[in-house]
């Protein structure tokens, strides 16, 4: 068994301005989830919401492409 010399007396203490920093980087993380969350549900979260028409994007676009069919897709 190995013994660290001075491992008797740890002590572990936080600081007035350690639980500030530890308390905002935790905001800020859960922020951002909750950011993500939202985008990803489509809610804006108070944000005006965006909403594009682009037509020429593929997801607007019927997918009619079998390929074991025989036919070459043209393009």
């Amino acid at each position: 068994m190995v013994k660290f010399v001075g491992s008797d007396s740890v002590e572990l203490t936080m600081e007035k301005k350690d639980i500030i920093i530890l308390a905002g980087m935790l905001a800020l993380v859960g922020l951002n989830l909750y950011l993500r969350h939202a985008k990803k549900k489509g809610a804006s979260g108070g944000f005006a919401a965006k909403k594009t028409g682009n037509k020429s994007s593929l997801s607007g676009q019927p997918d009619d492409y079998e390929p074991y069919s025989g036919k070459k897709q043209g393009i």
